[in-house]
């Protein structure tokens, strides 16, 4: 590792990660610091788990918190402009986001790196069940789920799969993914970056230290992702074109050799087959073979919230896509669907997002738009020549209103296009109340 176990260690931020990082930073002997902007009523049961001995500054963070400090870790949701960010620069100390510093304690151990705009959570975990399959002992986490710190202090594995966010690749000075994975790219935390191409430049970081032996998996069919530029093997997946792994008509194809009929893969979605394409490029890497990748394709349904089916009644079918909370990912979640056949509910914070890219495949797929939360009506505005819209305001009501409208053989789609912060706590929350009330509609169905 690249720092005393014995110095004073800074952690910037405490949300899961990081107290994750001050925990492995405690077993590693270190004298731990933490700082957060939130006061300490705020903070509540995350300063109560924080090891003993540790110096909490609450409600900012005061640059007198650099004195001593040997390395600074940063969380993912502090921005990498922050002001004390810019003091450590200035005063020269080692500065890692937590999932390096997780990295930094198993360098040797295979890593798989999972970015993109949307998806990264679906192939993370679906990489980690072809490998569990396998029978090669593996976890999952990073962005999604366990922080990559209580990963290392768990132990009990013997290859990792981390879902790396633009936020903390941005940071990384030395992180190698021995297969890095590079989904897709669309508009998203133009909040946190200022051009599509700083968030760009973000993402691709996280393949700036591989090495000749390692491999990047990109998106053939993605203009900006396939031009990336690669340190290793370049494989790429198309749902569009030959490739190293693509879809052939209704087979998925890697190196030319079948996998399995589209037919046969649990996950709904044109856009799970590209998932699938890239988790398999992965795990080939790691010696994965293709009848294991079959099993596992038919048994992976998806995760939570993203195009899950939620109920099907009277020839409708109803699908919570709540993660879908960005363009892109409205955009993929509708391709595939026969023309003018989805009852589209969008809406809520829109994170300044240009909404016209959502048009052409609206007017080629949605039969009706339902607009919702404190963005409905600008989305409206933008989209009113592609599909007729109804603003409703609420979920409750959106439900309520496709319910009357939709008929035998479509489909009501929850793909926001938005984050849920206006009127729910994330987009899980989002989601389980879509799932609420549509079983409450089918309840009342003849």
């Amino acid at each position: 590792m690249g720092f005393v176990l014995s110095s004073r260690v800074l952690v910037v931020g405490l949300g899961r990660s990081g107290l994750a990082a001050a925990r492995l930073a405690a077993q590693d002997g270190a004298e731990v610091w933490v700082t957060d902007r939130r006061g300490a009523a705020e903070l509540g049961e995350a300063a109560q788990r924080l090891p003993p001995e540790t110096r909490l500054w609450d409600g900012g963070h005061p640059t007198e918190a650099l004195d001593g400090v040997g390395l600074v870790i940063v969380s993912p949701g502090v921005p990498a402009d922050a002001p004390l960010l810019e003091e450590v620069r200035r005063r020269r100390i080692a500065l890692v986001p937590e999932i390096e510093f997780a990295w930094l304690h198993r360098p040797e151990t295979p890593l798989v790196a999972v970015t993109g705009s949307n998806g990264k959570s679906t192939v993370t975990s679906l990489v980690a069940a072809m490998l569990g399959t396998a029978g090669i002992a593996s976890v999952a986490g990073g962005n999604l789920g366990t922080a990559a710190s209580d990963l290392v202090l768990a132990g009990g594995w013997d290859a990792w799969v981390l879902e790396v966010s633009s936020f903390q690749a941005e940071l990384c000075t030395s992180l190698r993914a021995r297969v890095g994975i590079f989904l897709n790219l669309s508009q998203d935390h133009l909040e946190r970056h200022p051009t599509l191409t700083a968030y760009l430049a973000a993402k691709q970081r996280l393949f700036a230290f591989q090495r000749p032996e390692d491999a990047t998996v990109v998106n053939a069919d993605d203009p900006l992702v396939a031009a990336t530029p690669v340190r290793g093997a370049r494989l790429a997946f198309s749902l569009e074109r030959p490739s190293d792994a693509w879809l052939d008509g209704a087979t998925l194809v890697l190196h030319d050799h079948p996998i399995c009929d589209v037919t046969e893969v649990a996950m709904s979605g044109r856009h799970n087959l590209a998932n699938a394409l890239a988790a398999a490029l992965a795990a080939e890497r790691l010696g994965v073979d293709h009848g294991t990748m079959a099993r596992t394709l038919a048994s992976f349904a998806g995760l939570a919230h993203r195009h899950r089916t939620v109920a099907e009644a009277a020839g409708v079918r109803w699908v919570d896509d709540s993660k879908a909370t960005n363009v892109g990912a409205t955009l993929a979640g509708l391709a595939g669907y026969p023309g003018r056949s989805v009852h589209l509910i969008v809406g809520g914070q829109g994170k300044g997002q240009d909404f016209a890219a959502l048009g052409d495949e609206v007017a080629r797929s949605v039969a009706r738009l339902y607009l919702i939360g404190v963005d409905g009506p600008d989305i409206g505005r933008v989209l009113q020549n592609a599909a007729p819209t109804e603003d409703c305001v609420t979920l409750d009501e959106a439900v309520r209103r496709a319910a009357r409208r939709a008929s035998a053989g479509e489909t009501v789609l929850l793909a926001p296009a938005c984050a849920s912060f206006d009127q729910f706590s994330n987009y899980a929350e989002r989601g389980d109340r879509f799932a609420r009330l549509v079983l409450e509609e089918v309840a009342t169905c003849p």
